[in-house]
This record gives structure tokens, sequence and C-alpha cells, in this order.
């Protein structure tokens, strides 16, 4: 069975492990499976492509539009990792050849801009959710997605055994620590855990906010910073706790770290977003807490109950090794590709006629925000006046994951720079943010593009473009 990936890009990242280990446990159990990956973008970890072909994968880098449709054509099952981004959605917009496609979504889908407009639903195949939280939203709750949680390679745990070590060490393991992620408030409930022998072990990329704040708390000698680690085995093998408090809006459902923190049996402390709370059951397999300043009070009682912490402990390795073991997982996809086999091949299509769709960046946006979209519906659809004010101000106090997460205004600003409207919400953001200077830079790209808004132009009336 021919199984094309079709990803961004290929980093070293959740959704790539999760494609690789998918392939590698397949392989273990013998399924008759060749797993091949076309990236949407050239951009791809050397490290990241050379653990695909040990796993048997042919990796592509940003393959030709004609090479790519080949091998499309040629594929028995196309199975898409779906979070927002520029470049999936203009692959999705097609033209696409008859496929048998499969759209396995790596985002809760509960909070812009990772969100699943129905759209997309009614395109694919099957669509395959990463935790059952997404099942919860009312979008979804009467359309019986499976569930097949995002892999992970628990190989690279082998040999765990906790050492000994002084102090109480809380761990925080991530692919990224910027603040769409983990909470923005992460180092002041951190700080808040007075312990003397509390200690915070820090891993992953970027994370330069945090360090600054931890600095401005004068807690440098309670945070160790490691950067990214790829074997994180030894730094979990030093952790008391696994302390993962991630952003309000995170798109997260099945991190691929606390899985693992699970599976070695350190007991994890999280908020109660959906994704995260879907994998970790409260005074079970770790602690759930509600509020900022309950995660503090969770890890001190902790510290205080080594025995519960030893039973939290248990708990999740037993229940991480009942849930997420990758066979199992695997096999559960190779039962869905089997039974999609029975279907033929259809033209993945749009509601509208895609044969006469011109493809626009903004209105792209707007698609790929669903539900969501109103605000930038409205100001995009040329009619001034107060609904359009009212929906731009809002553009401009959007939150921060929408602003500059993947699938936010800069991310699509920044790949489509000549759409004037993209560039008008980014200098709404940026004059809403206190940088009128770079405001200014945008709305003058706008209105080089036709979009004027009088009022933004240092209160000097211009005509409004049409």
């Amino acid at each position: 069975m021919k199984i094309v990936h079709i990803i961004e890009r290929f980093s070293s990242a959740g959704p790539e492990r999760s494609l690789i280990a998918a392939a590698k446990y397949a392989a273990q159990l013998g399924l008759e499976q060749e797993h091949l990956v076309c990236t949407l973008e050239k951009s791809g970890s050397p490290v990241a492509v050379i653990m695909a072909r040990q796993a048997g994968v042919r990796v592509l880098l940003g393959p030709d539009p004609t090479l790519r449709t080949e091998l499309l054509t040629q594929a028995d099952i196309v199975l898409i990792h779906f979070w927002n981004n520029p470049a999936l959605w203009q692959f999705l917009r097609g033209p696409l050849p008859p496929l048998r496609l499969i759209i396995w979504l790596k985002i809760l889908g509960a909070y812009p801009p990772q969100v699943v407009p129905a759209a997309l639903l009614d395109m694919a195949d099957l669509v395959v959710a990463t935790t059952s939280a997404t099942l919860d939203l009312p979008e979804f709750a009467k359309r019986g997605m499976p569930v097949i949680y995002g892999m992970a390679d628990f190989d690279r745990l082998a040999g765990f055994a906790p050492r000994p070590h002084e102090g109480f060490n809380i761990g925080t393991i991530g692919g990224s620590l910027d603040a769409t992620k983990l909470h923005p408030s992460f180092v002041a409930m951190s700080a808040a855990v007075q312990l003397p022998e509390a200690h915070f072990i820090i891993c992953g990329g970027g994370g330069e906010e945090i360090r600054q704040q931890v600095e401005a708390h004068g807690l440098g000698d309670r945070f160790t910073f490691h950067g990214y680690v790829e074997n994180i085995r030894t730094v979990l093998e030093v952790c008391d706790v696994f302390g993962y408090p991630l952003n309000p809006t995170t798109y997260a459902t099945s991190e691929k770290v606390l899985q693992e923190a699970m599976w070695v049996g350190v007991p994890p402390v999280v908020l109660a977003h959906p994704g995260v709370r879907a994998l970790v059951e409260d005074g079970v397999t770790g602690l759930v807490v509600e509020r900022e300043a309950d995660y503090a009070a969770a890890i001190t009682w902790l510290y205080q109950h080594p025995d519960e912490r030893e039973r939290l402990g248990r708990n999740a390795q037993a229940y991480a090794r009942r849930t997420f073991a990758p066979e199992r997982l695997s096999q559960q996809f190779a039962d869905l590709f089997a039974m999609q086999m029975a279907h033929p091949k259809r033209i993945p299509l749009w509601p509208e006629n895609t044969s006469e769709y011109t493809f626009n960046p903004a209105a792209q946006f707007i698609v790929s925000l669903g539900k969501h979209a109103t605000p930038f519906a409205i100001s995009r659809s040329g009619t001034p006046g107060d609904q359009r004010d009212t929906a731009e101000a809002a553009i401009a106090a959007s939150a921060d994951l929408l602003v500059s997460g993947e699938g936010g205004i800069f991310h699509y600003r920044n790949t489509y720079p000549d759409d004037p409207y993209l560039r008008l919400w980014a200098g709404l953001v940026l004059a809403h943010r206190g940088q009128p200077a770079r405001a200014a830079m945008e709305f003058q790209a706008a209105a080089a593009g036709g979009v004027l808004r009088p009022t933004l132009f240092d209160g000097q009336p211009q005509e409004e473009a049409t």
C-alpha cells in the first residue's frame, strides 16, 4: 500500500515525529506499507530527514507540482497532516487528481487560527482527530470522527532509570518555549512555588522572553535552561514532576512529550485545557488544575506527599503504555486505510466551483478561520461604516495566537506581503499594541494596494478606495 504524506515542512516537531513513528511501527508489525513524504515547503531538518530514512520513509522536500501530482496519482492513500498554514490551504485548493484523502488533524480546533472549517471536513474522505476533546466541540459532535493519538517513538526512552539528584526538580520540555505555546504567566506561576529545594529544568527552542522574565524576577539560580534537547531521557531521569502549563488558547492535542513523561512514570501537572486535559486524569495519572494559582499548590502538594507522587507516576506509566502504544495506534491506522481502500478515488472539491476559483490570500485567510472569520470578512467587504469600524477594532485586539501563531495574521502577511488586506490587518494589530511606526508601514502598503482607511493616516483625511 502506497501512502503519500502531505505536510507543510519537515522539522523535528511533533507531527513529523508522529509520522516517522507510524511508519516505523507499521513495519515492525509486518504491515505492507510504503511511506513517502511530500513537503509543501522546501525547508527540512537534516536530523528529521535522517530519522525518517532510518524508519524507511522517503522524504521529498518541496517537489515541483508536476512530480507531486504524479506521486499523488500513484498513491493508494493520501494522508494530510493538518494545521492551518498558507501552504497547505493553497495545496488543498488544487487542482488535485482523484485521491483517497484522509486528513489527520494536528490541532484541537477550538481557537483561531487553528480551527477546522466545515469545507475541509466536507472535501475529505475521512477526517481523524488526535484528541477526543475535538469531538466535544459543537461542529464535530455529530460527525462520528475516529480518534488516533499522534504517535511517539518511545524507543528514545529505552534504558530509562531515575537517577539520584539534589533538590526537587520540575521539568518542562517542549519543541518551543514561545508564549503561544507555554502559558504567558509560566515564570510567575513557577516562582510561586515557595519550596527551597524546587528547581526548574527547561528544555526547548526559543524562550528568550522566558529567560528575561526569570532574570527580572531574580530567579536565575532556580532555573536551568538546556535549549532544544533530543535525548530527553537524561532530563526525565532527574525530574520529580513534569510541569506543563500551556497557553489558555493552546491547540495542543496528543502532546508527545507529555506522553513520554507519563510513559516513564514522571507525574504531570497540567492546566485544564481541553486537549491536554483529555490525556491526564486528575488525581489518577497526574494533577489537573483549573486556575493559574493552583499550579504552584499542586507542585507543592506533590513535594509534600512523595507516596502520592509515586502512585500517580505508576498510574501514569500504566495508562501511557496501554493508551499510547505506537503498535496499537499504527494498527488503528492500518484498519482505517483498509476501509478506505474499499472506496474508489475521487477528486476532492470545495463547495464553490473550483475550476473558476482564483486564489486570493486574504480570502483564503478568511476561509481558514471558519466561523471565527466574521470581523475579517466585514473588513474586506468594502462597505464603510460603524459595522466595519467595530470589526476592525476587534481585529486590532486579536489574541496572541491569532496574531503571531502559525496560521495567524503575521504568518499570512509574511507569506503574501503584496496582499493589501493582510497588510491592513497587520497594521491594525501593531497600532493596537503600541507600535505606530511599524503600523504606519503596513497601512502605507495597504493603501498602495488600494485599501485605505482615512482615520489611520495621522488623522489626515484621505479618499476612501473602492
